[in-house]
């Protein structure tokens, strides 16, 4: 998730549907590449790197049909510059406007989409999406803990291929097969449209439930993570899980507040944003 926004400003002559249509070529070849959360699935092992090269090929092309329509502006260090993943990795923003925020925009919708941003927050940190924030908060954990268990267990395969006596004793065979036991986390709600004045919908009944849940999940997973980092050979250490339904605590954003401050001279300036991967 390294890719940054860079201003940018359409040529004389480039029409809003010209670029329009440019952009969504670029967006689309990135998120084909698989380099953003949004990304393809990685293909078949025996087509991983054709497949990626052909991704890579079609990312350049796109890339330069859009480079050839638009300048960067520079200043005394070169590129102004800001990590997407601001917008695309935020735990205070709807899933679908992370999604989308991988991508150039256009100077209007770049216009809109950071007056809406700038709302969110707003809404966010006067305590008037809490709910909402509630809900997602368990959507995001779930997939936390389902990402630390695949990772998990890719990591617990490659080292029991090692020629190592540790990766071939009774006990770590044993926290091997137990790892591999657990299961995928237990579903959440997803969190449901994103809120857009004061339609707020209440927090659902089973919310409790649905913490309790995942908590009980963690201390499983946990544990036999903690097994496997006991008997398995020394080179493997898994990290543990990420902590689940604990208090929202700070929702102030002082990352996100930096780029309001960085972009807004740019967008009043008639730029967009240009994705630069």
């Amino acid at each position: 998730m390294g890719s940054d926004w860079v201003p940018m400003r359409p040529r004389a002559g480039m029409t809003a549907a010209e670029l329009a249509r440019r952009i969504a070529a670029q967006r689309a070849a990135f998120l084909a590449t698989g380099w953003s959360p949004g990304g393809a699935a990685e293909p078949c092992a025996n087509d991983a790197v054709s497949a990626g090269r052909d991704a890579a090929d079609a990312w350049r092309r796109a890339d330069e049909d859009l480079r050839d329509v638009v300048d960067l502006p520079v200043d005394g260090a070169g590129w102004p510059s800001f990590r997407v993943a601001v917008i695309g990795a935020n735990p205070l923003l709807p899933p679908s406007w992370r999604d989308a925020a991988w991508s150039s925009l256009g100077p209007a919708q770049a216009g809109a989409e950071f007056a809406r941003w700038r709302w969110w927050y707003a809404e966010v940190t006067a305590g008037r999406l809490d709910s909402y924030l509630d809900r997602l908060r368990l959507w995001d954990e779930r997939r936390e803990l389902a990402a630390c268990r695949r990772a998990s267990l890719d990591a617990v395969a490659l080292a029991g291929a090692r020629p190592v006596a540790r990766a071939t004793s009774q006990e770590f065979l044993a926290a091997r097969d137990r790892l591999a036991g657990i299961p995928a986390p237990p579903p959440v709600p997803e969190p449901g449209p994103a809120p857009t004045g004061d339609d707020e919908a209440p927090t659902p009944a089973d919310l409790g439930p649905v913490r309790a849940g995942l908590c009980a999940y963690r201390r499983s997973l946990a544990a036999a993570i903690v097994e496997v980092n006991r008997t398995g050979p020394r080179s493997l250490r898994l990290p543990m899980p990420p902590p689940v339904g604990e208090p929202a605590g700070e929702v102030h954003d002082p990352w996100l507040e930096d780029f309001f401050t960085w972009a807004a001279p740019y967008l009043s300036d008639g730029c967009g944003l240009y994705l630069w991967a």
